[in-house]
């Protein structure tokens, strides 16, 4: 055996020490990357937000109707009495035992982010004077979280929700949001009786119009979009698709290219996701934001920083570009 001196065996039992460190280093930096795949909410970690704009066949060409102008909502071609009338935003459930939704086919924008737990939650955005058939019924009608309200704010539009998390509502009022809340005003709502709660509250576009005219809110408030005609189809790509990074299953979206029709089909766990009419889901512009998120109580509500600057995917004509 061979024998150490006292200095050789402190930097032997140094070199030990460096190399028992550094792997412990090694072992806690992949157990937490694992952690934080699983549960990236508690670490604010980026979330990502799907916006869409529902597709609809524009009836109307520049070329027969000289006088018309884009819809500020949308870019599709209209009467200059119908171009920016007053938007109406709408909660509407994603959960899996409220499927299939009811009117999201007919929205004209449409935004989506988780709510809690992993489960995503829409806010549909209307112009129901514009509409070319009446909505019976959009819902199901849920809650309100605050990051949806910024949504709507932004737009101008009428909010409308069934009650809210204790800060949507807090904002709410603090906010002076025009909103209509099932809540406080039922009568403009009506539950099915044939659904399980909380699944089966529902709104019309007659009553929603009814408010909108008590309230004398008939004219829209916001600035429009910049718009383009669609790209010559011998120039669109072939193929062309788009995952959304929702981790649940259940809510996991897919966006697959028509170049025919120069739309988006959306996809929901693996299916083609049509409302309760049949009507296939389908969008023209596709914008995913990656916003940072927290968990922010015990019945894991987010809390989103989606004001400022980030990454984001904007997606059109069957291409995407990093925006």
């Amino acid at each position: 055996m061979p024998k150490f001196s006292k200095n050789n065996k402190k930097k032997l039992w140094l070199i030990i020490s460096i190399i028992f460190i550094i792997l412990t280093i090694i072992l806690s930096f992949v157990i937490f990357c694992r952690i934080i795949d699983f549960y990236p909410d508690v670490f604010g970690i980026n979330k990502p937000l799907n916006i869409f704009k529902i597709a609809e066949k524009n009836t109307i060409q520049a070329e027969s109707c000289p006088d018309c102008v884009r819809r500020a909502i949308d870019g599709v071609y209209v009467d200059k009495d119908q171009a920016n009338l007053c938007p109406v935003s709408v909660i509407i459930e994603n959960h899996v035992e409220a499927r299939p939704p009811v009117g999201l086919a007919q929205a004209n924008l449409v935004f989506e982010a988780e709510a809690e737990g992993g489960i995503t939650r829409f806010l549909a955005v209307f112009n129901l004077n514009a509409q070319e058939q009446t909505l019976k019924e959009i819902g199901p009608v849920r809650s309100a979280r605050p990051y949806f309200i910024d949504w709507a704010r932004e737009l101008s539009a009428l909010f409308i929700h069934c009650g809210g998390s204790p800060e949507a509502l807090v904002k709410i009022v603090r906010e002076n949001i025009f909103n209509l809340n099932e809540f406080y005003q039922g009568d403009y709502f009506w539950r099915d009786k044939k659904k399980q709660a909380p699944h089966n509250i529902y709104i019309s576009a007659d009553s929603i119009n009814q408010y909108l005219n008590s309230q004398s809110a008939n004219q829209g408030k916001f600035l429009s979009w910049q718009f383009k005609d669609d790209l010559a189809f011998a120039e669109r790509p072939k193929i062309s698709e788009i995952k959304i990074g929702f981790k649940n299953s259940d809510f996991a979206v897919q966006w697959k290219y028509d170049r025919v029709n120069n739309e988006y089909v959306r996809y929901l766990a693996g299916q083609i996701h049509c409302d309760a009419s049949g009507s296939e889901i389908r969008a023209k512009n596709i914008i995913i934001e990656y916003v940072k998120a927290q968990v922010i109580d015990q019945e894991l509500r987010l809390k989103m920083s989606h004001i400022g600057e980030g990454k984001a995917v904007v997606c059109f004509d069957g291409m995407c570009k990093e925006g």
